[in-house]
């Protein structure tokens, strides 16, 4: 497949210059055309930071992007200038922010709201757009639609809100849907319909996704592939079945340990030791050392780069990957 966008060696800080905390760490990241990709790891860890530097809506300052390329259809969105931007959000890439209540405008009926996200990237009349609406409105799963168009956000539920915000993403038709925590705050019930229709969606249009989640239960349900991130570094890349499966990083084995299962036997869920290192705190090596019971010396010292295990598995990990290269070296298969 092709790359849609390819994030190269991204880093980011916070704060005023000499004293600035660095937050992400050359961050890798690649989605092609009509592929869903899962960004995951705990709070704080980068996932937003990263996907709003796609669409550059770092608060500039106290952030900003120093180093690094966003490269979506071939262009360095880095390069272009800002002016440029606002004719990309919403047309070729578009987001669902976490909470739909704060994302929607109280003062302004649904249907203004999604005509105005129409015209900002189309010349269609008040008719073509009404119809526009209508359409999205069904496709999103909203009954009564035309009754719908005159009520406000707070005559919403917390999963219709959520629907309304998917149309408004949809409204232009993007290549790239980036959904930052979609089911964040909806019951189980509501999270799944959001979840189904998100498939459904991306079966029909051909859009290609990156979900953000902190659920490895969800992303395993809607997503091809995986990139998990830990304290500003990607430290795993790789194919849903390859990571559930054989999982490389002691950090992802520690989430996929943390989850429950209807056959679990313990008496209570496993929790990784210690927790998420402040930005900017780490100054070299893993900055998973302190809470991973496989370190060695080389890990407090040095990062460890992407180590590729197979065509669709990379973790950056001297653990894992020196067993790797011994496997490999002596032909023992595993």
């Amino acid at each position: 497949m092709t790359n849609l966008l390819e994030i190269n060696d991204l880093c980011v800080e916070f704060g005023p210059a000499g004293h600035a905390i660095k937050v992400l760490h050359n961050v890798n990241l690649s989605i092609a055309h009509g592929e869903a990709v899962g960004l995951v790891g705990e709070s704080g860890s980068g996932k937003s930071i990263t996907s709003l530097s796609v669409l550059r809506l770092l608060s500039e300052p106290p952030g900003r992007i120093t180093s690094g390329k966003i490269v979506f259809e071939g262009r360095n969105l880095l390069d272009l200038p800002r002016s440029d931007m606002p004719a990309i959000r919403g047309r070729e890439i578009a987001m669902i922010f976490q909470e739909p209540m704060s994302s929607l405008n109280p003062v302004m009926t649904i249907g203004a709201q999604l005509s105005e996200a129409i015209m900002l990237h189309s010349e269609q009349n008040e008719s073509q757009r009404k119809k526009r609406i209508l359409e999205l409105l069904k496709l999103v799963g909203i009954p009564e639609p035309e009754a719908r168009l005159k009520q406000y956000p707070h005559e919403f539920s917390g999963g219709m809100r959520q629907r309304v915000m998917i149309a408004m993403s949809l409204a232009c038709d993007p290549k790239l849907l980036i959904a930052d925590e979609p089911t964040t705050a909806l019951d189980v019930t509501i999270q799944a319909q959001v979840l189904d229709l998100l498939r459904q969606l991306r079966e029909r249009v051909g859009m290609a996704v990156l979900l953000i989640s902190h659920d490895l239960g969800v992303v395993a349900d809607v997503c091809d592939r995986v990139v998990v991130m830990y304290a500003g570094h990607v430290v795993e890349d790789a194919d849903i079945a390859s990571l559930f499966d054989n999982p490389k990083h002691p950090y992802t084995r520690g989430l996929l340990s943390a989850v429950p299962s209807l056959s679990d036997t313990r008496e209570r869920l496993y929790q990784i030791p210690g927790s998420v290192p402040a930005p900017g705190s780490v100054k070299r090596g893993c900055p998973f050392y302190d809470r991973c019971d496989l370190r060695k010396d080389i890990c407090n010292n040095e990062m460890p780069p992407l180590h590729a295990h197979s065509s669709t598995h990379k973790a950056a990990c001297w653990v894992t990957s020196s067993d790797a290269e011994a496997v490999s070296q002596s032909g023992v298969t595993t």
